[in-house]
This record gives structure tokens, sequence and C-alpha cells, in this order.
């Protein structure tokens, strides 16, 4: 009996530290995917284990130590001040009311949780065998919170460059359609309210050019109202782009007093 119950442990951890080798293989994929290799590849690891794993079984081949909690800590300052120096240079002349706006909506967890689902990253995180595994790999703040022990991870495993590098390709890829738009929506509103009580006329969006390939294109746009009034944008669509445009003679103009 007590043989039978030793094969079983002897089972239990086999298939254990079979698990956490799959998994280490498995990281080879997401530094593909985010275009980094680690140097330190415990720093990778233990950003990506969750603490439901560390409660379970230990073997000499589990990760050493599980500091991604802290990790998230150091993971959300880094992100918050490479985003708010890429605004500081996009908007320079934007308030920091509405920096601060656009900023708090690309750093949240709703957004990180959208932009770790491109990268699959939840198949990445080791969590404990339980019964609510497929539940925690789809849980927001699981993902989230992965995202910037992701980050803190890449700091301290390289620079702040390389680090800005990353998630200027995941965070900051294609952000405008996902957050800036619905921050700007008004601004083609207030523009057509304004022209039309003013002049009774709609303004005119015309596209300047576009420029780069295919997947990464950034389209430039003029607005004019009668001749007179005229401004420019751009930005990664036609729309986006629009927006922006009408935003800069907005705020030149001065249609709205408090934006």
């Amino acid at each position: 009996m007590k043989q039978n119950k030793n094969d079983a442990v002897g089972k239990i951890i086999s298939n254990h530290d079979k698990k956490i080798n799959n998994w280490r293989k498995s990281l080879n994929d997401l530094e593909k995917k985010i275009n980094y290799s680690f140097k330190n590849k415990k720093l990778l690891e233990n950003a990506l284990t969750h603490k439901s794993f560390k409660e379970g079984i230990k073997t000499n081949k589990s990760p050493a130590g599980n500091k991604s909690e802290t990790m998230e800590f150091l993971g959300d300052s880094v992100l918050e001040l490479i985003v708010s120096e890429f605004l500081y240079n996009k908007f320079p002349d934007e308030n920091e009311g509405n920096l601060s706006k656009i900023r708090s909506k690309i750093i949240s967890k709703n957004f990180l949780y959208k932009k770790s689902k491109e990268i699959g990253l939840s198949k990445y995180i080791l969590i404990g065998d339980n019964g609510l595994k497929n539940k925690l790999r789809k849980n927001i703040s699981i993902n989230s919170d992965a995202m910037e022990s992701l980050f803190a991870a890449i700091f301290l495993d390289s620079s702040y460059v390389e680090t800005k590098y990353v998630i200027e390709n995941t965070i900051l890829s294609n952000w405008e359609n996902e957050v800036n738009a619905e921050d700007l929506k008004n601004f083609k509103s207030y523009l057509q309210e304004w022209s039309q009580s003013k002049f009774g006329e709609n303004p005119e969006y015309e596209i300047i050019k576009a420029s780069g390939p295919e997947h990464r294109k950034r389209f430039y746009v003029k607005v004019k109202v009668i001749d007179k009034y005229k401004s420019k944008g751009n930005g990664k669509t036609k729309k986006a782009a629009e927006q922006n445009a009408a935003m800069n003679l907005v705020k030149r103009l001065k249609i709205v007093k408090k934006i």
C-alpha cells in the first residue's frame, strides 16, 4: 500500500515536471511574438508564474520563487512612463487633462487585456492545476497583470529603450482606433455644428496622401471650412486622420472653450 502511494506521488511529480518543461519550451514562441529574446530566462519565468501555481507541488524543476506580483508593480510604472513619453511627443500642444485621459485608457486593465489576447499571452501563463484553470486564463486582471509583469521582466533584462520598443509594438500598436478615436469622436461633431451654424456649410475633408506599407499605413488629411479655416491631421486610418484634423482646427479656433 505504501509503495502504491509512493508511485502515485512520483507520477504526480513526473507530470508536474513535464508540464514545467513544456511551458518553458513554449516561452520561445512568446519571445518571437514580442520580438525580444531574454538573456535571463528566469525573469520571464517569474513574470508569468501565477500565484496559483506557487500553491501547488514544488520540485527542483519548478520556477525559482514567485515574484510576478512585485513585478506587476514595476511593470505598471515602466508602462506609465513610456506611454506618457509617447503621448508627450505625439501631442506637444495638448493639455495635461486630455493626455492623462488618453493615458489612463491605454494603461487600463481592459486595454491591456485586449492587447494580451493579440499575442495569446494567456497560454504562456503558468497556472496551478485546479478546476478554475480555464476560467483564470480568461480573467482580465490576471492577463493584464501578466502584461505588466512581462514589461518589468524586459526592463530588468535589458534597458528602457528596449522595453519602449516592445511596448510600442504591442500596446501602442494601432492604439488610435481603440483608444484615441473614442476621445476624439466629438471633434468632427463640434466642427460640423460650428460650421453649420456660422456658415450653413459642412466641413470638407480631403486625403492629401497615404504613406507606409499596407500593414502600417498612415493617412494625411486636410479639413477646410469655406476655404478660410483649414487644418491638417494624420492617423493610421482615414477616420482617425479626419478626427485628428478636426481636433486641430477646433482647438485652434477655440470652438469649444474647455476640451
